[in-house]
């Protein structure tokens, strides 16, 4: 087996989830730390706060890789006294690196969004909102596809809580409406209501959906279900086993660690 570094690595993930796939704008890469170390234990998880850090720190990784940047706008300062700073002080002093995958994880194949469509039992899938064109392949935010069986949007609200493992969702529409082609995008969706109708869903199946937004899916017959923004870590498992599979390939020397530490910041009453 050969002992790599952290450029090794994230070259065998950028392979799956490159850069260029990410949205304008999207804060993505390495945030903390460096990656010409030596690593042989990465974790993945789907956010990074002090918990995580620490869980990292004792589990003896020295690469976190994560699907929400942890310094999603530039910090103006580290003040070590906050939870912040904190958490970047305990990584510069276990040189700990950070290196975050965002959009370009939602729109890569096999990325978030398919394994969300693979947790709902989807098939058939097609890309809800085109991004771009590369060599030929179509890429693309959220997927459509087809359940193998109709079901009431009810039945498919408590069908989506099981698979997604949520302890409540939201739902927009008429429990009674039948259910058959179901369009999922992770993370925040509100912008892709009308692409989803466009795409012929039935059902958009998304998070952190706003109240004027759920009013305009109404408008136009579409059913939303919002098991909230955290569903997206279905990643952890994904990435982990993904990355596992690519480096033993290549016979590398490192383990990859799956964050145990849950991070939805809602409690449900």
């Amino acid at each position: 087996m050969k002992n790599v570094n952290g450029y090794e690595i994230i070259q065998v993930f950028e392979e799956w989830a490159p850069k260029k796939l990410a949205m304008e704008g999207d804060p993505i890469g390495l945030h903390i730390g460096q990656l010409n170390r030596p690593v042989d234990t990465v974790l993945v998880t789907l956010d990074v706060n002090e918990t995580v850090v620490d869980e990292a720190i004792e589990r003896g990784a020295t690469l976190i890789i994560a699907h929400h940047p942890p310094l999603f706008r530039p910090a103006k300062h580290i003040w070590t006294d906050t939870p912040q700073g904190r958490m970047i002080e305990k990584c510069i002093k276990h040189d700990l690196s950070v290196y975050a995958a965002h959009t370009n994880l939602d729109i890569a194949n096999g990325g978030v969004n398919d394994l969300l469509a693979e947790k709902l039992g989807l098939t058939q899938l097609k890309i809800i909102e085109r991004t771009s064109v590369e060599s030929g392949e179509e890429f693309g935010l959220g997927r459509v596809g087809i359940l193998s069986s109709k079901m009431t949007l009810d039945q498919f609200a408590c069908y989506v809580k099981e698979k997604l493992e949520v302890p409540a969702v939201r739902m927009v529409g008429d429990k009674d409406r039948l259910i058959q082609k179901v369009g999922v995008l992770g993370g925040d969706g509100n912008k892709y209501i009308y692409a989803a109708k466009r795409a012929g869903a039935d059902v958009l199946v998304t998070g952190d959906l706003y109240y004027h937004v759920a009013q305009d899916a109404e408008a136009v017959d579409l059913c939303v279900v919002d098991p909230g923004h955290n569903v997206e870590k279905v990643m952890i498992r994904g990435v982990a086993e993904k990355m596992t599979a690519q480096c033993e390939n290549r016979q590398y020397n490192v383990t990859f660690l799956q964050s145990q530490i849950n991070t939805e910041p809602f409690t449900f009453v």
